[in-house]
């Protein structure tokens, strides 16, 4: 969690904006994002997208994945994945692809503990979202409905559409993820 720290407070300098100007446009407090600043807390994905969006750049930048050149990585090894985790939910995700300027997609790998959950509330951002579902169970609200899919089930929804997700499986769920635009 670090390089997000350091690379959001780069980035928020360079921008010339202050720990409390980005702190209220996000909505978090300036302790926390101090905090996340300092590697003592991690955001959670929605926090990090916000962030993102605020300092007008990608979640991608942000974790540490600032590859530009189209052709630098075509194949990544399991290896190379980069990883971060929400705050303490039980949430790993891991990056399937490198960042650059023309990617149209971002494809994730979700690892979801027992019981994890991205959220008590929903959230929506612009774009569109395919999600199958590997091992395990994932219930996934949108709006006011809720679906339940099992290993080898998927869905496709506008991500302007309120939208919470969570692990029904008694152990690991494993999902690809993959969104558009690309924030990552």
């Amino acid at each position: 969690m670090t390089v997000i720290g350091t690379t959001i407070r780069r980035v928020r300098d360079e921008q010339g904006m202050t720990l409390r100007e980005l702190a209220k446009d996000v909505g978090v407090s300036p302790s926390f994002l101090s905090q996340v600043e300092k590697g003592k807390a991690s955001p959670s994905l929605a926090t990090l997208k916000s962030i993102a969006t605020e300092l007008q750049t990608t979640v991608g930048r942000l974790v540490g994945d600032d590859s530009t050149n189209p052709s630098d990585r075509l194949i990544t090894t399991e290896k190379q994945r980069k990883a971060f985790k929400q705050s303490g939910d039980g949430i790993q995700m891991y990056l399937l692809s490198e960042s650059n300027p023309y990617k149209q997609m971002q494809p994730l790998l979700f690892k979801l503990g027992q019981s994890a959950a991205s959220g008590e509330s929903t959230y929506s951002h612009y774009g569109q979202e395919f999600v199958l579902v590997l091992k395990g169970s994932l219930e996934i609200t949108l709006g006011d409905k809720t679906y339940k899919l099992k290993k080898g089930d998927s869905i496709y929804f506008n991500s302007s559409t309120p939208h919470s997700f969570k692990n029904l499986f008694k152990g690991e769920t494993e999902a690809l993820w993959v969104v558009t635009p690309p924030s990552f």
